[in-house]
């Protein structure tokens, strides 16, 4: 357990200290003690909005098999986390969305993606239990995507959308491997012209991504 030295202090807004205090009084306990129990309790039932099991951003048909590719892809490598390396391997193993569209074009393909991440990351030592969670850099590459898909109006986040995130989230695995392949920056001006309609000579633009689908449900 960390000393007090190595904790930091917690501001607590005025009208929160003096409930807090009230609590405290009526339960004959520290204030300290009823802290600690209101955080346990939060913290056990804390779901992210940023997560795509929240079910708080909605996603189409595209993308939400992504999501899942990207889970599966994971699982052989024995990895106890998804991050965006995973996002990325699941956009381009869905093969029918705008992003797996560019990545084609690219000549990005699976098994070099596949062959990168086994490179560079291995197996974990064994079978990952549980469901992975999704590491700090893929959530904000998917908080990027709900806001790029806000940004062009779009009510659904697409495989477009969840390509840009991961092209600007610049330190996240994904952007490297794309940066690796000499790709990065035209990847993400290439899905940018697909979303404005304009997908450039001999390349016809991918057909329209089925309705929204509620976010993917945690796999065991």
């Amino acid at each position: 357990m960390p000393s007090s030295a190595d904790r930091k202090r917690l501001e607590v807004p005025t009208h929160l200290h003096e409930r807090l205090v009230e609590i405290a009084i009526d339960e004959d306990r520290t204030v300290a003690s009823v802290v600690q129990e209101i955080i346990t309790l939060g913290l056990s039932q804390y779901q992210s909005r940023l997560a795509p099991e929240a079910g708080a951003v909605r996603f189409t048909e595209r993308a939400a098999r992504a999501l899942a590719f990207a889970r599966e892809e994971a699982a052989p490598f024995n990895h106890n986390y998804l991050g965006t390396e995973h996002l990325l391997l699941g956009l381009l193993r869905e093969g029918e969305g705008v992003a797996a569209r560019v990545l084609d074009k690219f000549d990005v393909t699976l098994p070099a993606l596949r062959e990168y991440v086994g490179y560079h990351f291995g197996r974990g030592a064994g079978r990952a239990s549980g469901s992975p969670g999704w590491v700090p850099r893929a959530r904000r590459a998917l908080a990027l995507a709900a806001e790029e898909a806000e940004r062009f109006g779009s009510h659904s986040v697409g495989t477009e959308h969840l390509l840009l995130g991961l092209t600007e989230v610049r330190d996240g695995m994904a952007a490297r491997m794309l940066g690796s392949f000499g790709v990065l920056d035209e990847v993400r001006k290439e899905t940018l012209r697909f979303i404005l309609g304009d997908a450039g000579a001999g390349s016809p633009p991918p057909a329209p991504e089925p309705p929204a689908a509620a976010a993917p449900q945690p796999e065991d």
